[in-house]
Parts: structure tokens; C-alpha cells; sequence
């Protein structure tokens, strides 16, 4: 009986308690109404003009709307983040063929990774603490500053129970046998909560979401415990982030406001541990800290946006017919560009270059957004309306050496946009200075934008013997590019330890300035300044762990310990396929070779193995033919003499299929001599409605028409093997004319037999098989 009572007892107290939750919400929800209420009645009674009244009502209609958006979204990460991956992926079978690459014993070996992380994690409060006081707070006091608040703080950290979560874990085997690198998917979703004060308002944040595809770099290799010297983590490109604000700011969780706050949090991740900057944990001491903490760039991209068709019309005008006031902007990892806005068109040319560190060759890529421009107070592009997205990868521009193309804009009803990006290698000869300005020079008749033919690199290793005990920094000047070490907090022997890169614009008249300046009193201790001239003089164009006396230092004792690198900007050409192996056969690979210049095939081995291709269109068996004979039709216009057509073809990492059009050969002139009006049009089948048309611009009176035009599609892995991509060649005269035939050929591709090694190829085109409805 007693034991009946307790239950009858504890079951009471759980009615109470959720009946009294039940009427707190009630009563909230009352209180609320009542005062929207009476807040109308207020406006009636004094005759208020209706704009009033509207203005905080739509403030509050917007501000629910955020909220309840941003709460579906957590509720998704969170779920993700949380649930195990092998349920997760016992779901995805229920409705799908999950891909080859995917095992079980693949997820279990993640999932102890993340059983490890979840034990550690309660453990990892200090060090979240020290990073965020230490490390943090410093530059988002600065981040803030620039918006007239000053004075930011963090009040209390609490990481909470919920660590990151790990998974699609990939360990690449052809690296260098000094280095493991590996790519994992991190997502955190957790429970933290952080108060902040600026100036004097408390505000904070709970509810944080980070997502992102993470690197770790296991570089270099030792012979002694642990086995590896260092680690570098880094986001390939800028995550997704999220979050709740509580607080006074949980008054401007608004668009506009709250996205400057977003934004500030954004860039100190990407300040941090986004590319090319990243977090270094030196686990061994006698390795070079230099390489691990500032490693060489692997080479520069040089980005052009040239115009963007058919954008989106997003200004209502008179009688609907608006246009939009289209910019762009451009991101790899943490490096970000805009270009010019242009007022009124849905055809902008910008013709804007840019020049961009890659630091990372594989998974990488660079994000073109297009933004309508709306004249806002708050200057954040958030504001604007969203135009479409288009990616390049920045494989593809290094193996190519020299992208030129349209791409189509993604999240977007309409347009596309035209980029062409070269890959520039790093040189230490000093010898391709005088060949990377000639081409600086001809590019510069056409732009106003600054181009580079130099990268600085700036190793800032220590200083000594420098006046009254600062709070020293170092600051570096090239031109008008600044950057700064972290405060070294008390002290006259600074040890700094940190890399810096510029781009240098002709590295025979500028130079770099370095100060070391006083945090507290704004002093500088000393500069130094050295002419980039003299380093075209040394060997490998370096200076290695060379002291520099500071000049205006008191007593004439205080240096600073440096090493500096200088390398050319050298433009790449093509690349092997394959990275590395042999060069495709009977494929052109001289970038300066016009399309009116046919591919001839050498041999009719290499014809015969071109042929005999998985991925093109087979023509049935014939008979045998003579040698002569054979190599009078395996000419530049393919073995059924209709032409050939240059594609890249390649399943990218974000599921998606990614055709690029360059160009056609030798197609045939109609019978009354007339040149054809050529395009492609592009079927992933066996789908043939408007969602799986794609079509190039129609290149008039040509047989030999240069397209560069990049399509892609959206499809899973397990669905590959079931589609093929029908290419058609088209003439759009013979659409006018009922006597024609409008298709002049085909070629099609079997999507499950792509060879990654072979993305780019030539394709024989073959007579057509059906004559779909144009």
C-alpha cells in the first residue's frame, strides 16, 4: 500500500508540474495578446496614423517567421548530428541501393571515433575556455570595434554535454609518403550557451550549429612516439553556421541586424581554421614549426568574371518589366572578392579580376554568388536578393591550367554566368619575372583591377632586447595589403611564430615594411625595410632565420628574426590525365590551338583504341577495310566522318553529374554549301522532359564551334549506373527549313562506366538514331 501511495503521489506531482507549465504558457500567450490588442485600441483611440501600427506588427510577423525557420533547421542538424550513422544509413536502405563505397564496418570504425570524442569532451572545457579568452575575445573585440561597439567580453562559457559528431571519413593513399591527410564531415549541434558583454550590454548565444567538410593533415611523419610531428585541421571552405541569441540581442534576431552578428562569428571561424588559414598542434618539438604553422601555398588562381545572360529579374518595374542591379561575390575558404555593382540589366559584363592563394588542390572549390543590390543602411549583402550560385573546382582549373566557360547559376530559375580561371604555379626563378609582367601588362588594357606576378612569404620568428617591457606586435605593409601578429602580453623577448603570405604586384619596385609597435601606448619599438629587389638576387630567392637590426629602437640593440621567400607567379599548363600518367591519345592539349585547326589522329592504333571506348556510341560492325582506306576516313572528322566533339564528363563529390561542352570539329557543310548554325543539346535519359534538357548558345555559320559551357545535374550515386547522357549535335537552319534533317549527329555516354582518370575526352559523333521533337 505504501508503495501505491508513493506511485499515486509522484504521478500528482507530474500532473501538477506539467499542468503549471501548461498555464505559465497560457498566461505568457494571454498577456501577449492582450497587449497587441490593446496596443490597436491605443492607435484608434488617438487617431495614430495605420503605418505606425503596421510597422511593428510586420517586425513581429517577420521575427516569428525567422525563428520558426531557424528552429526546423536545428532540429535537423541536431537530429543528424545526434542519431548514429548506421541507423541513419539502415533508413537510407529502406529506399535506396546505398553506393559501393559505403560499408558498415566503415561506420562502425567512425562511430568509435565519436564514442572517444564523447568521453574526452567533458574534459575539454579548459581548453575551450583558454582558446575562447585568449585567442577569441581578442579579435572579436577588434570585429566589433569596426561597428562602433567596444568593450567585448566573454562573461561565461558553458560547452555543455553534446560533443561534435564525425562521420564520411576518407584517407587519401596517393599522398606523400611524409604526410596523412584525411577528410571527415564535422557537424556539431550541441548545447553550449555563451554570455558575452558589449559595451556594458549583456547579450549571448546558445543553440550553436557548425557544419562543414574538415580536414586533418598528419604532417610530418617522425621516427619517435607519437609518429606524427604535427597536425593541421582546417575547413576546406567556410561551414555553416547558426545560432540562437538570447539576451538584448535576442531583440535583433532580425534579418539585417542579427546577420551582422552571424557574419562577425563567420569570418572568426574562418580567421581561424578555414583556408588557407588553419589550426597547427605541434605534438613533436624538433620539427620546422614553420612548415607546420605556415605552409607554402600550392599555387594562385586567377579568376575572371567576364558577364552573366538571363540573370533574374528581381526590381518590379513599370508594368512588370523589371530588371535587377546584379555584383558577385567570390569566396575560396577564406578569402573573399566582390565585383562592381551594375544598375539596371539582366546581362551585366564585369570583365573583374581577382587573384586568390590555393593552398589545397583536391575538394576545394570556388563559389561565384550573383546578389540583386538593394540600397540598405546596414550594408550586408544579406539584405540583397540571391541571384544563383555557381561553383569551379579547383582540380579541374589545375589540371586544365586555363578554364574558359559558361556555367548555369544554380538556385535559380534562369541565367548563367561566364568565368574563365588559369592556375598559376610558384616559381623560384627569377627568370620568369620579365614573362608573368609581359602578361600582366596585356591583361591590363582591358582591366583596372591590380594583378600580381609575385607571392611574398614572411615567416615572423621572434624578436630581442626591445624597450620597457611592451605588449609587442609586429605589423607588415606590401603595397596596400597590412596584416598583424597576436599581442605578446609583457614582455621584451617576443616569441611570435607566425607566417604571413602577399601577393606582390613587381616585386623590382616595392618593398616590405615591418613595425614593431607597443599594444598599450601605440609606440613603435622599430621598423625594419627591405627592398624585394634584392631577394630576385639570392639563391631560391630566400633568407632563411636571418636577424634584422630594428632602426628607431632606443640603444640600437632590438632585432627581429626572420625568413622570407619569394616566388614568381608562372602560368601552368595543362596537366597529365590522370595526375600524372601518360597524355590522351589523339587529344589536343596547345592551349593556343584554334578551333578551326582539326585534331588529327596519328595513328589508326589510336583510332581503333578511340573507337573501341565503353563510354561513346558504337557504330554496328563492318567488314575489314584496307589501311588506306581506314586512314582516309579516320580523319579529323571521326570514323563516320561527321565530326568530333571535345566533352568533360565527371561525377563530382557533391552528387552531381558535370558536363562541359568545348568544342566541335569538321562537321559537314549542307548540300547547297551553306554553313550550319550549331548547338548542343544535352539528355540525361532515360528522362527526356524540360528538367533534363540542357542546351548551349547557338554558334552561327561554323563547323568548328567553340561552346566552353558547363552543365550539371543533380543525382545520386545509386542512380549513376541507370542513366546515360545523350549528346545531340543541332542545326538550328534545318529547324527552319521542313526539308532538313535538324539533328546532325549524336554520341552517347553510359554514366556508369565513367573513367575519372579520363574526364576530359574527344568523342567521335555518330549519325543520328532518332529524331526527338525539337
Amino acid at each position: 500500500m505504501e508503495v501505491e501511495g508513493e506511485k499515486a503521489m509522484e504521478v500528482a506531482e507530474d500532473v501538477g508540474h506539467a499542468y503549471g507549465d501548461w498555464f505559465k504558457r497560457y498566461m505568457r500567450l494571454f498577456c501577449r495578446r492582450f497587449l497587441e490588442w490593446f496596443l490597436v485600441y491605443l492607435f484608434g483611440y488617438y487617431n495614430v496614423s495605420f503605418g505606425w501600427l503596421m510597422a511593428p506588427l510586420f517586425f513581429l510577423v517577420l521575427r516569428d517567421k525567422r525563428a520558426k525557420e531557424k528552429q526546423t533547421k536545428f532540429d535537423i542538424i541536431r537530429s543528424i548530428a545526434n542519431a548514429d550513422e548506421k541507423d541513419i544509413l539502415q533508413e537510407i536502405q529502406r529506399f535506396s541501393n546505398l553506393p559501393s563505397w559505403v560499408t558498415f564496418p566503415d561506420m562502425e570504425r567512425v562511430e568509435w571515433l565519436n564514442k572517444i570524442i564523447r568521453q574526452l569532451w567533458p574534459y575539454a572545457g579548459h581548453y575551450v575556455q583558454d582558446l575562447c579568452k585568449f585567442s577569441i575575445e581578442p579579435s572579436m573585440r577588434v570585429a566589433f570595434e569596426e561597428y562602433k561597439l567596444n568593450g567585448f567580453k566573454f562573461e561565461k562559457i558553458i560547452l555543455g554535454d553534446t560533443p561534435p559528431r564525425f562521420s564520411g571519413v576518407k584517407v587519401y593513399d596517393d599522398t606523400s609518403r611524409h604526410e596523412i591527410i584525411m577528410d571527415m564531415d564535422f557537424a556539431y549541434a550541441g548545447d553550449c550557451k555563451f554570455e558575452v558583454s558589449v559595451s556594458k550590454f549583456k547579450m549571448g548565444i546558445k543553440d550553436l550549429q557548425i557544419s562543414g567538410r574538415m580536414r586533418v593533415m598528419m604532417k610530418p611523419l617522425v621516427r619517435q612516439i607519437p609518429l606524427v610531428g604535427g597536425l593541421q585541421v582546417f575547413f576546406l571552405n567556410n561551414p555553416d553556421v547558426d545560432f540562437n541569441l538570447i539576451g538584448l540581442a535576442d531583440v535583433f534576431d532580425m534579418p539585417g541586424l542579427s546577420d551582422i552578428l552571424r557574419s562577425i562569428v563567420i569570418e572568426q571561424i574562418a580567421h581561424m581554421m578555414v583556408l588557407p588559414n588553419r589550426y597547427p598542434i605541434q605534438l613533436v618539438q624538433d620539427i620546422d614549426i614553420a612548415e607546420l604553422k605556415c605552409p607554402s601555398p600550392a599555387g594562385v588562381l586567377r579568376i575572371n568574371v567576364i558577364e552573366a545572360h538571363n540573370l533574374m529579374k528581381k526590381d518590379v518595374g513599370i508594368m512588370g518589366m523589371g530588371k535587377s542591379d546584379p555584383y558577385c561575390i567570390l569566396r575560396l575558404g577564406a578569402q573573399k572578392f566582390q565585383t562592381k555593382t551594375i544598375n539596371n540589366t539582366i546581362n551585366p559584363k564585369w570583365d573583374y579580376y581577382c587573384e586568390a592563394l590555393a593552398n589545397v588542390i583536391r575538394r576545394q572549390h570556388v563559389t561565384i554568388e550573383c546578389w540583386d543590390y538593394d540600397y540598405s543602411p546596414l550594408k550586408s549583402y544579406e539584405n540583397d536578393d540571391f541571384l544563383g550560385r555557381a561553383n569551379l573546382d579547383v582540380h579541374d582549373i589545375w589540371k586544365s591550367g586555363e578554364v574558359d566557360m559558361w556555367v548555369p547559376l544554380s538556385d535559380a530559375k534562369s541565367g548563367r554566368i561566364h568565368v574563365r580561371a588559369s592556375w598559376l604555379d610558384l616559381s623560384d626563378s627569377a627568370g620568369s619575372l620579365e614573362l608573368q609582367l609581359e602578361e600582366i601588362r596585356a591583361l591590363q588594357t582591358t582591366t583596372k583591377n591590380p594583378l600580381h606576378s609575385a607571392v611574398l612569404m614572411v615567416w615572423v620568428d621572434s624578436a630581442k632586447k626591445l624597450n620597457s617591457i611592451p605588449d609587442p606586435f609586429v605589423r607588415l605593409h606590401v603595397g596596400n595589403t597590412q596584416q598583424e601578429t597576436t599581442v605578446r602580453q609583457r614582455t621584451n623577448d617576443p616569441v611570435f611564430e607566425e607566417g604571413f603570405t602577399f601577393l606582390v604586384r613587381n616585386p623590382r619596385t616595392q618593398e616590405l615594411k615591418i613595425e614593431v609597435i607597443d599594444h598599450k601606448t601605440s609606440l613603435v619599438q622599430g621598423k625594419i625595410e627591405l627592398d624585394l629587389n634584392v631577394f630576385l638576387k639570392e639563391r631560391n630567392m630566400e633568407v632563411k632565420n636571418e636577424e634584422y637590426s630594428l632602426s628607431g629602437a632606443s640603444g640600437g640593440l632590438a632585432s627581429l628574426k626572420l625568413t622570407l621567400t619569394l616566388r614568381i607567379l608562372k602560368t601552368a599548363l595543362k596537366k597529365d590525365d590522370g595526375d600524372g600518367g601518360p597524355k590522351e591519345k589523339g587529344v589536343p592539349v596547345k592551349p593556343e590551338r584554334k578551333a578551326s585547326q582539326p585534331a588529327v589522329v596519328e595513328s589508326v592504333e589510336e583510332v581503333m583504341s578511340s573507337a573501341a571506348s565503353p563510354l561513346m556510341h558504337m557504330a554496328p560492325p563492318t567488314l575489314k577495310i584496307e589501311d588506306s582506306e581506314l586512314r582516309q576516313r579516320t580523319n579529323a572528322a571521326g570514323i563516320h566522318g561527321i565530326g568530333r566533339i571535345e566533352l568533360t564528363v565527371k561525377y563530382g563529390p557533391r552528387n552531381n553529374l558535370v558536363v562541359v561542352v568545348h568544342q566541335i570539329t569538321n562537321l559537314q557543310v549542307e548540300d547547297d554549301g551553306e554553313l550550319p548554325d550549331p548547338y548542343v543539346k544535352l539528355y540525361l535519359l532515360p528522362d527526356r522532359s524540360k528538367d533534363s534538357k540542357r542546351k548551349t548558345d547557338v554558334i552561327k555559320d561554323s563547323c568548328n564551334p567553340k561552346y566552353d559551357e558547363r552543365f550539371e545535374y543533380s543525382i545520386p550515386p545509386n542512380e549513376l549506373t541507370r542513366r546515360t547522357l545523350e549528346v545531340n549535335i543541332i542545326n538550328k537552319k534545318g529547324l527552319l527549313f521542313l526539308q532538313r534533317s535538324p539533328k546532325m549527329g549524336q554520341v552517347l555516354l553510359d554514366c556508369g562506366l565513367l573513367d575519372s582518370d579520363k574526364v576530359t575526352q574527344w568523342y567521335d559523333i555518330a549519325p543520328a538514331m532518332d529524331e526527338d521533337d525539337e
